[in-house]
């Protein structure tokens, strides 16, 4: 009976160590940040693997895309991607790659005209700086005029709930064929090795004038 009562005792003194340790370490990943595997996290709760790859917790979310003017040949237009940003995306965003998927006619956009701008639930808009580059167009090919918009700074990780990121292409004219046309929008978390996400197509519809 004294057997089974000591190592009863043990086992217990042995589970609140245990108990104790792991608060430890619990409180020490919430306040410095401390890594389980293969996966590190912060007091940001930003994803972060051994290699230096980034991730997103929350993923933005594209929510729109309309085009100025939808007349063929127009040369006045703008188009424009509105992205929902979570309150606590885990990193900044650093950059978007908007790439023509679907279309007739190969559009072209000016490389200096960017606009990008973060808007505030009451409707405030707040300017972001930003660089546009655009990959040599391809004849029919699957990314032809890929689109890189580089944001600096990078839109912070967290903000206001229902706050959206608004950006702005200037092509240097609508297509000349009509019909749909569709842009696959990626983000990209700030970091070396980022590790992109998808967001979804942004569909575009033109028209010929005689509609």
């Amino acid at each position: 009976m004294k057997k089974k009562i000591h190592k009863k005792a043990t086992n217990a003194i042995a589970l609140g160590l245990f108990s104790s340790i792991l608060a430890l370490l619990v409180w020490g990943s919430k306040d410095r940040g401390f890594s389980f595997g293969n996966v590190m996290t912060s007091a940001a709760e930003a994803v972060q693997l051994r290699d230096g790859k980034t991730y997103f917790i929350n993923l933005p979310m594209l929510i729109e895309a309309e085009t100025t003017v939808n007349r063929i040949y127009a040369r006045n237009a703008t188009y424009y991607f509105a992205i929902a940003l979570p309150q606590n995306m885990g990193e900044p965003l650093q950059k978007l790659e908007i790439a023509q998927k679907e279309g007739f006619d190969s559009i072209d956009f000016f490389e200096n005209d960017t606009l990008a701008y973060v808007q505030s639930p009451s409707g405030e808009r707040v300017a972001i700086a930003s660089k546009t580059e655009i990959a040599p167009s391809g004849d029919r090919s699957e990314d032809r005029n890929k689109i890189t918009i580089t944001f600096n700074p990078s839109i912070p990780a967290s903000g206001d709930l229902n706050r959206k990121l608004i950006v702005g292409l200037r092509p240097i004219s609508n297509p000349r064929t009509d019909g749909t046309y569709l842009f696959g929008v990626t983000a990209f978390p700030q970091g070396d090795r980022p590790n992109s996400q998808f967001l979804g197509y942004g569909r575009l519809s033109f028209y010929s004038l005689r509609f």
